[in-house]
């Protein structure tokens, strides 16, 4: 199998405008989408989304959670889920919560997330989709040690490892991903430089994307890889285009179904 990437629409915020956005992203060449943390009603009925999208596949979804993680926002991610669904998407990342910086999380602060981790991957297994959890720097769960604890509080909620985040760290992404290959559900892709997030390849921390890359695609990696620019210096469809051509300079095709010899 070849390597599938799908682009997040991170750069183009949660209400901007959903047909430029998806128009900038089909023409930089990208074929699969994350629709990272939108509210329906701005995405509009299902119907409506697919004409907007004009052919791009709906790879994963994403938002966020704040702990204590509350029934509210539990219902409100379940039926994003049910949305995500009509799409097809395998996914539904996760992100959560905020982290106290004058201390580490506490024993309740991981359970309770751990189970509403859960308990929306239990919603998910019944649609079709993953939960995949997002260690994250000023969130509950940074570094491995507090990724082993979320794991082992939880079945199966699995992980979007973020090659980025866990860069920042200080701990090394092929370790991660080898020692979480069973529990990975898709991964995040961005490059880091001088305090904000950039392109791929122009990072200053020294992440090795091909590295990175090359060890998925021996491992015959089937889960999605969506490349992220959180924001932008020039615009979103230029680090779209940017992040696409890097891809491409490394021998990879933007194609779900491509084979790509290497």
């Amino acid at each position: 199998m070849a390597l599938r990437f799908a682009y997040s629409t991170i750069n183009w915020g949660t209400k901007g405008d959903l047909a430029a956005m998806c128009r900038e992203i089909r023409d930089a060449g990208w074929v699969a989408v994350e629709l990272f943390d939108h509210p329906l009603d701005w995405l509009g009925t299902p119907d409506t989304l697919r004409r907007t999208l004009g052919g791009l596949k709906v790879a994963t979804f994403f938002g966020g959670l704040e702990v204590p993680v509350s029934a509210e926002q539990i219902n409100t991610h379940k039926r994003r889920m049910e949305y995500a669904a009509l799409f097809g998407a395998e996914m539904y990342g996760l992100v959560g919560g905020t982290r106290l910086r004058w201390r580490p999380p506490n024993d309740d602060e991981y359970s309770n997330l751990a189970a509403a981790c859960e308990t929306l991957a239990e919603h998910g297994a019944a649609l079709g989709i993953g939960i995949g959890y997002h260690p994250h720097t000023a969130c509950t769960i940074e570094t491995e040690s507090e990724i082993d604890i979320l794991l082992e509080k939880t079945a199966k909620t699995l992980l979007c490892l973020d090659v980025s985040h866990v860069a920042l760290v200080d701990e090394d992404p092929v370790t991660q991903l080898a020692k979480y290959r069973s529990r990975t559900g898709y991964v995040h892709m961005k490059d880091w430089a001088k305090g904000k997030f950039v392109e791929l390849g122009e990072g200053s921390i020294g992440i090795d994307f091909p590295a990175i890359l090359a060890w998925m695609d021996a491992q015959r990696f089937e889960g999605w890889i969506v490349v992220e620019n959180s924001r932008s210096d020039v615009s979103p469809a230029y680090s779209a285009q940017v992040n696409a051509d890097y891809l491409r300079g490394l021998g990879y095709s933007l194609s779900v179904a491509e084979e790509v010899a290497r």
